[in-house]
């Protein structure tokens, strides 16, 4: 009887101990002086433990990169901005440009609001699998939301600015007009997904993995635990030890044989199933997902002694050259250009400067969104195919009209689809804030290129051609003294002003037509009239006739 009154004063001094002790430690701290230390006062590492103010932690046990203890080569990868394709495309290569610069410390400089989830997930892919023997670490400055902490999670390190902040990476869907609900089934697949990433990435570099689960999902409470006993804690859910810790806030009645079991105590709440885990630069380190908390890159780079300056990854002129001819109002120019060529070149004879100059006008426009990501190769094909039908258009079956329209509304299509980021295996249609940006923005600049090629057309058809110099632009009909003179018994000398006949081979503006049965060379008045098209004489220049379309009011 009395070693069981023994062993039960021990236990109850056990308990007091785990009770008391971490509130003298507070108190301790407390009342320190003030350090410049970036983790919080109180917490360190000693013997395999990271001892805090409220008891210890377990050290993760895994097998980062190894780190030299003087570093002669980091690179800085930035990734700055929405994530999208784009930037998984500027990551990928940067990524290749510092495993071929032999980098031992490669630092991603975190400022984003998020973005796309595939490009995320490409992303966390390359740093696992290309950078899986270098050491990484997420500076975060200033803010990593979302699919940029995900991104953060995947390196070996996480550390901080002093205003930084991390979280908020629930998946959602952006529309024009907002926020799209997900349907509650839908949601669950992709949080069970996301969960079970984010929980990989974290048991790989050391994060802990309940923590991780909070940045995806709402619903979720957690909890810091003690053990009474040896003061060791742990993150959890609430959900699964409700019933099993001592002290906990709305728990079920606590059942004696599970307190002597485990002996758990609650700590405090972590989070709150009400909100997503964000969290700033002080609690991200006193939480253990961050590492440490620095005021600039330059006192990173001190901590973990970069001896040379690090090589920031910036994009290459031609990367700069491919995003600008990329943007919105350059793609809008490169089609106004394009659109004007075209329309030169349709009414001069022969293939020329205007010509090219819509081969190369389009050739920017679709190669530079398909470098950044923003053009997939059927939308190319589809254009290639509308251009193609409308040249047969007008070379090969002119008049007939179904061709070219079949070939101008696969042009439009294929413009449009562009103007939608690159979703491979989708629909093109805008689902994200991102995509509608885009879309808008692509739209917006679309509109003004058609509009104003339409005015320019107008304004080259009425007032180019009588214009010195740039009336150039547009090749004069043959002089009659370079044709040879027709005999006096030709046929044409039949044919008088006012007569009508048909064009019989497009004129651009020389070409045939047939008036009073005749096959006559003839000239049009106003550059272009296709096959079929119902002409009148205009004069007869003895070689050949000039002709104009034949309007309603001529008549009578």
């Amino acid at each position: 009887m009395a070693s069981m009154r023994q062993e039960s004063l021990g236990r109850q001094l056990g308990i007091l101990a785990g009770l008391v002790i971490p509130l003298l430690w507070q108190a301790i701290a407390a009342a320190g002086p003030t350090t410049t230390s970036s983790a919080p006062a109180g917490r360190h590492i000693e013997e395999g433990k990271i001892v805090t103010p409220e008891g210890w932690f377990a050290l993760p046990d895994v097998r980062r990169p190894a780190l030299p203890k003087t570093i002669t080569k980091a690179v800085i990868i930035p990734i700055h901005g929405a994530i999208s394709s784009a930037t998984a495309d500027t990551v990928q290569r940067k990524i290749v440009q510092a495993n071929g610069a032999g980098a031992q410390l490669v630092i991603f400089d975190m400022d984003t609001p998020g973005g796309e989830m595939s490009a995320m997930m490409r992303i966390v892919r390359l740093i696992e699998q290309d950078l899986h023997g270098t050491y990484s670490v997420a500076f975060i400055n200033p803010r990593a939301y979302s699919a940029g902490a995900i991104i953060s999670l995947a390196c070996s390190e996480i550390d901080m600015t002093p205003p930084a902040i991390i979280g908020d990476a629930m998946p959602v869907q952006v529309g024009p007009s907002g926020y799209i609900p997900i349907a509650a089934e839908e949601r669950a697949k992709i949080e069970s997904a996301m969960r079970g990433e984010v929980r990989a990435l974290a048991e790989r570099n050391g994060y802990p993995p309940v923590l991780c689960e909070g940045l995806i999902t709402m619903n979720l409470e957690i909890w810091l635990i003690r053990d009474r006993r040896t003061g060791q804690l742990q993150y959890v859910k609430a959900e699964q030890w409700r019933d099993k810790v001592g002290g906990a806030p709305a728990s079920a009645p606590a059942r004696g044989s599970d307190l002597i079991a485990g002996d758990w105590q609650f700590v405090r709440q972590v989070k709150s199933p009400a909100e997503l885990l964000t969290m700033t630069s002080s609690e991200a380190v006193r939480l253990g997902l961050a590492q440490d908390i620095f005021t600039d890159m330059h006192d990173l780079n001190e901590h973990f002694n970069v001896v040379n300056p690090p090589e920031e990854l910036t994009d290459t002129w031609s990367e700069q050259l491919a995003a600008f001819l990329a943007s919105p109002w350059a793609m809008g120019v490169l089609l106004f250009v394009g659109l004007i060529c075209v329309y030169i070149e349709a009414h001069t004879p022969g293939f020329g400067v205007a010509g090219t100059g819509a081969v190369i006008a389009f050739a920017l426009l679709f190669g530079s969104r398909y470098l950044a990501g923003l053009a997939q190769w059927w939308e190319i094909a589809l254009f290639g195919v509308g251009v193609i039908l409308v040249l047969v258009e007008v070379f090969i079956i002119p008049g007939h009209g179904v061709s070219g329209t079949i070939g101008g509304v696969l042009c439009i299509l294929a413009v449009l689809a562009m103007l939608i980021p690159s979703r491979p295996g989708k629909f093109p249609w805008p689902v994200t804030a991102l995509e509608w940006q885009f879309f808008t923005h692509g739209m917006l600049a679309v509109g003004c290129a058609v509009l104003g090629s339409v005015v320019a057309m107008l304004v080259l058809a009425r007032y180019l051609p009588h214009v010195p110099i740039a009336g150039r632009l547009f090749l004069a009909p043959p002089e009659m003294e370079t044709a040879p003179p027709a005999p006096a018994s030709a046929p044409i000398f039949a044919i008088a002003a006012g007569m009508v006949g048909k064009v019989y081979q497009i004129c651009r503006p020389v070409g045939k037509v047939i008036v009073a049965g005749k096959l006559l060379d003839a000239v049009a008045e106003g550059a272009y009239l296709p096959a079929g098209t119902d002409v009148v004489v205009l004069r007869n220049e003895g070689n050949r006739v000039v002709v104009a379309e034949r309007m309603s009011e001529t008549i009578s």
